[in-house]
């Protein structure tokens, strides 16, 4: 074996893995597109100073970005999520057509430590509405990702929703003071990795006072059916404005969401925070009831500061994500693939030599009427072509000889079954369509 394998945290996919992921991210494609999101493609590197500017990631995203200099000693970063490239695209195209519905799937990096469907080069995908400062715009993303998930299989899933602007109004109302709110949501961000006893104690470290982290805790353990909790905790924050503004748009998310179908999976969830410094108002997180429990499998929020933040107008935007990594492992864990990621694929077999002209045409033909067809490229006999697409999963081979060539009536063989019948080739043809 040699000595050179891929960077930590990064993995090399082979064809039976990477058609189960292709699967996934085509099956999520189509969900993006019937809602009318548009595709668009940004680089994987970014200047350093956009990526790390104050008020985007924050400062623990700035510590994973993968950071260099080229040759002309400029200083880059590779992007570590899809939404501050989209931002820098928003405010570079202020001529856009509003709202702009884009969807993106790329790579992006962050160096973090590896972990079961966490690894330092990941996959996403997402969906934003650029443009938009109502809630629809939020609802529709979170509906996005339901159906996704839905087609892919899932049944059992929650989303949790909570939003930045009651978490601002929380800590102002239980005397968190305003110079430690990033830092303090930044600790609660971690709630689920680590235990309440280490939060409480981080949150003391930075400058919390005990009463305050004791009311603070008592708070963001809210969490039950939209309706009454948002009721319940409107009662106990009246009066403090950022929250009752922040409940009211969550109240909105929560109407609409009868509409979209989602609303049986709906909890609010006041320890939610997100860690990325750049959302402003709500903000969302949906987890997979699994045997492998692997946290959330998507995540997103509402971000309308970022795009002015980069020199454009202040245009209020919303975006979701998917994380294919995680939504792979699930799946695979779960037996929930089967046959998915494989296409129906004929093998062109040719009995000899005499015959591999006219079944390298045949082949032509089955892929110009959209059939996927392989030939052997190898010199083999029959018999080792037909062990060969036994292997490669092939569910039919077309067995090409003399014979066949002279009367244009084609064996075509059921690998699954060995069933065969002779056909012409566009019986053949109307049979795999």
């Amino acid at each position: 074996m040699t000595e050179y394998q891929p960077p930590r945290g990064t993995r090399d996919f082979l064809p039976e893995e990477m058609g189960r992921r292709q699967y996934i991210i085509d099956t999520v494609r189509r969900v993006f597109e019937s809602f009318g999101f548009e595709p668009i493609d940004t680089p994987a590197f970014e200047s350093w100073e956009l990526l790390s500017r104050k008020g985007s990631g924050g400062e623990a995203v700035r510590d994973e970005i993968y950071y260099f200099k080229d040759k002309s000693d400029r200083e880059l970063g590779l992007r570590f999520d899809l939404t501050v490239p989209l931002a820098r695209v928003a405010a570079c195209n202020p001529q856009m057509k509003l709202p702009f519905k884009r969807y993106q799937a790329g790579k992006v990096w962050r160096y973090d430590r590896p972990q079961a469907g966490r690894m330092r080069e990941f996959v996403q995908m997402d969906v934003d509405t650029v443009g938009s400062d109502t809630m629809d715009a939020d609802a529709e993303c979170i509906a996005v990702a339901f159906e996704a998930l839905k087609l892919l299989g899932f049944r059992n899933f929650e989303v949790r929703l909570n939003s930045r602007k009651v978490l601002n109004g929380l800590t102002e109302f239980v005397g968190v003071p305003s110079n430690l709110s990033k830092a303090t949501f930044r600790v609660l961000d971690k709630i689920e990795k680590v235990s309440v006893e280490e939060t409480v104690k981080e949150l003391k470290r930075i400058g919390v006072e005990t009463g305050t982290v004791t009311k603070l805790m008592k708070m963001i353990g809210t969490r039950g059916r939209p309706a009454a909790t948002l009721a319940r905790i409107a009662k106990q924050m009246k009066g403090v404005p950022a929250a009752e503004e922040g409940l009211r748009e969550l109240g909105e998310i929560e109407a609409l969401s009868k509409a979209y179908g989602f609303d049986r999976n709906l909890v609010i969830d006041f320890s939610l925070v997100r860690g990325l410094d750049y959302y402003t108002g709500p903000i969302f997180e949906i987890s997979v009831k699994a045997g492998k429990n692997m946290g959330s499998v998507s995540g997103g929020g509402r971000y309308d500061s970022l795009i002015g933040l980069y020199g454009g107008k202040q245009v209020p935007a919303t975006g979701i994500s998917l994380g294919i990594e995680r939504i792979y492992e699930i799946m695979k864990t779960e037996g929930m693939f089967r046959d998915a990621g494989k296409s129906c694929s004929v093998f062109v077999i040719s009995v000899n030599d005499g015959v591999r002209k006219q079944a390298l045409q045949i082949a032509r033909r089955l892929r110009a009427k959209g059939i996927c067809a392989e030939t052997d490229v190898m010199g083999r006999d029959l018999r080792k072509q037909m062990d060969y697409a036994n292997k490669k999963g092939a569910c039919c081979a077309v067995i090409v000889g003399p014979k066949e060539v002279k009367a244009k009536k084609y064996t075509l063989r059921d690998m699954k079954t060995g069933k065969e019948s002779r056909l012409t080739l566009n019986s053949i043809i109307r049979k795999m369509r």
